[in-house]
């Protein structure tokens, strides 16, 4: 999973911290692959939740600050992807044979990968181009 410029969504600081989640997903991605140690791919996901946390408090109150009309909306996203890391979690901590699992792989990149870009692509660039008509 790599950042590309078409995932830009023309704020700095919620593009450098997209990156960094990005970062963060690819290395747990590629460890979970490689079936590496339980506790790599344990405290990456812990990491990802905090860094989410953080990034969601951080982009929600620019949301706030500007007041977008769509925040309500943008703020139950980001509690369904919270959930679905939590969730992801859960399945980490059961036992593996290996170290990892197909449904761990795939439950990974369904909450991972795919929300975040798909909520990168669709959400946030929106909320990009109301910020950048304000100013």
């Amino acid at each position: 999973m790599k950042w590309t410029e078409d995932l830009a969504v023309g704020v700095e600081t919620i593009d450098i911290q997209h990156q960094e989640l990005f970062r963060r997903i690819d290395n747990l991605v590629v460890a979970i692959r490689e079936h590496r140690c339980k506790s790599e791919i344990d405290g990456t996901l812990q990491f990802l939740e905090d860094y989410a946390t953080f990034h969601f408090a951080a982009e929600e109150k620019k949301m706030l600050d500007a007041g977008y009309a769509d925040y309500p909306e943008h703020h139950e996203l980001h509690k369904a992807y919270m959930k679905g890391l939590s969730e992801l979690k859960e399945l980490a901590a059961k036992p593996r044979i290996q170290g990892a699992s197909y449904e761990l792989s795939v439950t990974t990149n369904q909450v991972a990968v795919d929300w975040i870009v798909d909520h990168i692509m669709k959400i946030d660039k929106k909320f990009g181009a109301f910020l950048k008509a304000k100013h």
